[in-house]
This record gives C-alpha cells, structure tokens and sequence, in this order.
C-alpha cells in the first residue's frame, strides 16, 4: 500500500482524511485507487482521465513527471501539489 497525502484545502473532499491509503505499482493505479476511495476528490484531480496539469505529485518527497507509468514501491509516501496562486503584484 502506499499514503497517499491530502492538502489541508481538499480534505473536505475525504471526509477530513488527512492521508488515505491505497494501492497500486505505478502512479496510474495509485491515483485511480484514490479516486474510487474519494470520488468528490477524483473529480477534481482527473480530467477526462488524465491527471490535471496544474496538480504535481511527489514520491518519497521526490518530484516526479506525472508519468502514469511512475514506479511506486511498497509503503510509498504520495503527496498531492496543487498549484499556488496568488499574491500581489509589484505597482
């Protein structure tokens, strides 16, 4: 199995899971199981299928390329980055 992390903003989508545990080999699996467990969260991750481009996610602390294809080991750690937005630009 592998945690998966959900930021404090989407935990409204898992119940206020803070972590959810899933499983699967590849990111692909990983990401699909998650939604099947929180699909409220799903819905937002994916569209038509594909991770959503502004959404990065990270394995073991380590920035990947959103490759479904991404390995992930046993008792991997998963954390969602959704991109940031805001703050005010110089006058």
């Amino acid at each position: 199995m592998a945690t998966v992390h959900i930021p404090a903003h989407w935990r409204e989508l898992t119940d206020g899971r803070a972590t959810i545990e899933v499983t699967g080999h590849t990111l692909q699996r990983v990401l699909d199981a998650l939604a099947q467990e929180a699909p409220a969260l799903g819905r937002v991750l994916f569209d038509e299928g594909a991770l959503r481009g502004e959404i990065a996610v990270a394995i073991d602390s380590e920035v990947t390329e959103n490759d479904p294809l991404e390995p992930v080991r046993e008792g991997a750690e998963i954390f969602l980055i959704p991109a940031i937005a805001g703050g005010a630009g110089s006058r």
